[in-house]
């Protein structure tokens, strides 16, 4: 009969602790001259902006969304195993965090470009053509967030062995 050993890698559960988080802050956030903050999450766009750019949610932000979630709950599950199998549950977990952040970012780097405008900083958005107005841009704490805890979750997977508690 095997003796089952009951564990929790502390570390992969602060990586679970900075997804979730991240997923409740702006990822990408602009303001245009006269109108209040549109921010970009994985899952969502909140604000007057979209429209003006016709940035809306997209089949690709809804697969970021499935991707980011199950993740999250592979890193959590992943906390708990001991073993090979939860350490390449939380290196997976991480570096599709990694991926999907990434993505999201050319993704939004792309609208930016079309416009004309920084990814972040400030500068005139050119519309249609003809008309400028006034834009301020910024990678939002979301994004820096999910990336942090992407990178706990693989050095999770590093060091599982030695953060593991109760082995």
């Amino acid at each position: 009969m095997k003796n089952y050993e009951f564990g929790v890698n502390m570390l992969a559960i602060l990586a679970v602790a900075f997804m979730v988080y991240a997923m409740f802050q702006p990822w990408w956030s602009f303001k245009l001259e006269g109108s209040p903050r549109t921010d970009v999450y994985p899952y969502l766009i909140d604000g007057p902006g979209s429209e003006f750019i016709g940035y809306r949610r997209s089949s690709q932000m809804e697969l970021l969304t499935v991707v980011l979630v199950g993740c999250i709950v592979f890193t959590f599950l992943a906390s708990f195993l001991p073993g090979k199998i939860s350490r390449i549950m939380l290196a997976v977990s991480g570096v599709l965090t990694l991926l999907g952040t990434w993505r999201l970012l050319v993704r939004v780097s792309g609208v930016a470009a079309r416009f004309e405008i920084p990814l972040q900083g400030e500068g005139r958005a050119t519309y249609q053509g003809f008309a400028q107005i006034q834009v301020w841009t910024r990678i939002g704490l979301g994004t820096y967030v999910i990336a942090i805890g992407a990178l706990l979750a693989i050095l999770a997977a590093v060091l599982h062995a030695t953060v593991r508690i109760g082995k």
